[in-house]
């Protein structure tokens, strides 16, 4: 079985009207605002084949009595969007979700289709088939998400996520591309649009003793580190790039507060090629800006 992982912090904006008008308790609203986005992912990617179990480890559950109950209230927050705003072809997302003996939704799907446990078991394969046909070619669910104050879920397989937690690194010297990137870039930033510099340095050395590539420091208070990778970087080495600029982030964050001084930071990894789609993934779920196919 497949399991993700989903950063809950990100997943969802409060107050979100739709689901607070008919989900009552704090702790229901919380588990909707995760889910949705969950199986809006899996519509959007047709996979059709997920189980509840599959559900639980996505949620960070082993185990949970109440997951029915919550996909209930998936399927009422849906009807109250489609009430509200005329859209009343939003499909449900509940078939998605089956038990892995039978591979068809539980009983407890009736609450969606009050016919549904009348139907044989060849009739509601041919069913559930049909709803699940449409969930995936649904095109508004972008929309939907907005309408509802969600994000779109990230979602990273067992094997992404081992990948990124088992990198291997070969910590080589400087290569001639990415000193010559580095040097174009700190003496042409408005190449990357930006101007107005009161301060600027190459290998500037952070209290933590890691050395950023560029950095700039501008009329507007903001300082911009920037972690550059040559178009040759391999997958690791750009996942060890992520991870030195969510570090720098904190570092930079943690010189402000003892400064008490008052300015904006931004971190930005720069790469001469194009991210992969775990990469661009990775960045996004850590906060980190990135410019990716950069051209000197």
């Amino acid at each position: 079985m497949c399991i993700f992982v989903v950063n809950s912090k990100k997943m969802y904006n409060m107050p979100i009207n739709v689901i607070e008008s008919v989900i009552q308790t704090n702790r229901s609203r919380e588990l909707v605002s995760r889910i949705i986005p969950i199986l809006i992912n899996w519509a959007k990617h047709r996979l059709i084949n997920k189980t509840y179990g599959d559900l639980l480890s996505t949620l960070g559950y082993t185990r949970f009595s109440g997951i029915g109950r919550q996909l209930g209230n998936v399927e009422t927050v849906l009807r109250k969007l489609r009430e509200s705003t005329g859209a009343v072809d939003i499909p449900t997302l509940n078939a998605l979700v089956k038990n892995p003996k039978s591979d068809l939704p539980a009983d407890g799907f009736e609450f969606v289709y009050p016919n549904y446990k009348k139907l044989s078991v060849p009739e509601k394969k041919v069913f559930i088939a049909g709803v699940n046909e449409k969930a995936c070619a649904y095109t508004k669910w972008d929309w939907v998400l907005k309408e509802l104050g969600l994000k779109e879920a990230i979602l990273l397989s067992e094997y992404q996520l081992n990948t990124i937690k088992n990198v291997q690194f070969n910590y080589g010297g400087e290569g001639a591309e990415h000193k010559n990137l580095r040097e174009y870039i700190f003496e042409h930033p408005e190449s990357i649009n930006s101007n107005n510099i009161v301060f600027k340095g190459t290998e500037y050395i952070l209290p933590s003793g890691d050395r950023l590539d560029v950095y700039f420091e501008f009329e507007d208070r903001k300082h911009v580190a920037i972690e550059v990778k040559p178009s040759t970087s391999p997958e690791p080495d750009i996942i060890r790039g992520i991870f030195q600029c969510v570090k720098y982030q904190a570092v930079m964050d943690a010189l402000k507060s003892i400064e008490c001084q008052n300015y904006r930071i931004e971190v930005i990894l720069l790469v001469a090629r194009n991210l992969s789609f775990q990469e661009r993934t990775l960045a996004e779920e850590l906060g980190i800006s990135y410019i990716e196919n950069f051209k000197m």
